[in-house]
């Protein structure tokens, strides 16, 4: 079992290198000038990556909803036990998906004045 000390110092952990990687994927795979489509790509990556939520009903502290998803489905009951992980990936990718549209659209017309 997980101290809160150790289980936040890992969360911290995942949520810096996922975004160390969201910054390496921008510099490195998508033009410089973002266009619309670069933009909703990267929000839904980031979405997905940085989107939490509940392994179970009963337990009381979050994690990953990726990683809720896949160990829940592969390793769980199956996919109902992962429905809610699910919900919320989903939640964050469109969120995520929303918020680098409007980012890459907000950057062009800054670029472009």
């Amino acid at each position: 079992m997980l101290t809160v000390q150790s289980y936040l110092s890992a969360m911290l952990i995942y949520w810096v290198a996922a975004m160390i990687g969201i910054v390496l994927m921008r510099r490195l795979w998508f033009a410089t000038p973002l266009n619309s489509l670069g933009g909703v790509t990267l929000g839904l990556i980031a979405g997905v990556l940085l989107a939490p939520a509940f392994p179970g009903p009963e337990v009381q502290s979050m994690a990953p909803a990726l990683i809720v998803v896949v160990f829940n489905t592969l390793f769980g009951e199956g996919f109902e036990s992962a429905l809610s992980g699910a919900l919320w990936l989903l939640g964050g990718a469109l969120s995520g998906a929303v918020a680098g549209f409007f980012w890459a659209r907000r950057r062009a017309g800054r670029a472009s004045q």
